[in-house]
C-alpha cells in the first residue's frame, strides 16, 4: 500500500496537525490524522496522544482485511479511551486545560475502506476524475448548513466557522462517526486537517489528482496550493492510493 503523507505549519508559529500511517500484524494500513485544539493549551500534544496510541495499539492486533466489524468496534473503543485519556490530562494539569483535537481514520480492507470521524477534519475518496466527501464536519456551521440555515458562502464566513460541536478531550463521552465506502469506489484516499479543506475546494484537488504525477508530488502539490490561496492554519494531508501493488516500505513520511 503507498501513501505520501505531508504536513506545513502554515502561518502557524507551531504545528499542532499529528498524522501517521500504521501497518497492524496482517499488514492492514489504518491512517490516523488529528488536528490540535487549544492554542497554547497544549492541541499538539492531545493530537500526537492520539495518533500514537491509537496507531501503537493497532500495530499490535491481528485484524484481516475482512473484519470491519471487528475493527470497527476496535476503533471506536480506542478512540474513546484516548478521549478520556486526554480529557482526563486537561483536567489534571492546569497548562493542558482546555486542549483538544480532531481525529479522522482510514482502515483500507479487502473489500471496503472505513473511515472515522470526531470535529471537522475530513476523508474524501477520489476517482474518475470525482472528489467525494465522506465525513460530515462536527462544527457549528456545518450542522446550519445541514439543516439549510445557511448557504456555502455564508458558512465560509460566518464568526463562528471554527467553532467545533465535537472533538476529542472536551467530554468524558464522545460519539464517533463511521463511514464504509466500497474499495472499488476509490483510487485514492485524502484524509486532511482543515488547514487544507477550508481553502482549496474540489474541484482544486480534483485537477491536481488527476495530474501525470508521483502520488508524492500530488501530495505536495496539494499543499503548495493551501499556501498559495493564503492557508491560515496547519496544513497536513495523507494521500493513500489503495490499489498500489507497493510494499508499506514504499510510503512516505515528511
Amino acid at each position: 500500500m503507498e501513501y505520501s503523507l505531508k504536513t506545513n505549519q502554515g502561518k502557524r508559529k507551531d504545528n499542532q496537525d499529528y498524522a501517521e500511517v500504521f501497518f497492524n500484524q496482517e499488514n492492514v494500513l489504518l491512517g490516523v490524522l488529528c488536528d490540535g485544539l487549544g492554542g497554547h493549551q497544549a492541541g499538539d500534544i492531545a493530537s500526537e496522544m492520539a495518533v500514537s496510541q491509537i496507531g501503537n495499539a493497532w500495530e499490535q492486533t491481528e485484524f484481516k482485511t475482512t473484519d470491519i466489524y471487528i475493527i470497527q468496534n476496535w476503533l471506536n473503543e480506542r478512540i474513546n479511551q484516548e478521549n478520556q485519556r486526554i480529557f482526563d490530562a486537561a483536567s489534571k494539569y492546569s497548562d493542558l486545560s482546555g486542549m483538544g483535537t480532531t481525529l479522522v481514520a482510514c482502515v483500507v480492507l479487502e473489500e471496503q475502506i472505513l473511515f472515522a470521524n470526531v470535529g471537522d477534519s475530513r476523508a474524501y475518496i477520489y476517482k474518475d476524475e470525482q472528489m467525494q466527501l465522506i465525513t460530515e464536519d462536527h462544527s457549528f456551521v456545518s450542522e446550519l448548513q445541514r439543516r439549510g440555515e445557511l448557504t456555502d458562502a455564508e458558512a465560509m464566513n460566518h464568526v463562528n466557522r471554527n467553532a467545533l460541536t465535537r472533538s476529542l478531550g472536551v467530554d468524558s463521552n464522545i460519539k464517533v462517526d463511521f463511514f464504509k465506502e466500497p474499495k472499488n469506489s476509490a483510487e485514492l484516499v485524502l484524509l486532511n486537517s482543515d488547514g487544507l479543506s477550508n481553502v482549496v475546494d474540489p474541484e482544486a484537488m480534483i485537477r491536481i489528482l488527476k495530474q501525470n504525477k508521483t502520488l508524492s508530488e500530488k501530495a505536495d502539490t496539494l499543499i503548495e496550493t493551501a499556501i498559495k490561496n493564503d492557508a491560515s492554519d496547519n496544513i497536513t494531508v495523507n494521500l493513500i492510493d489503495v490499489h498500489s501493488e507497493k510494499q508499506k516500505e514504499a510510503g512516505e513520511n515528511e
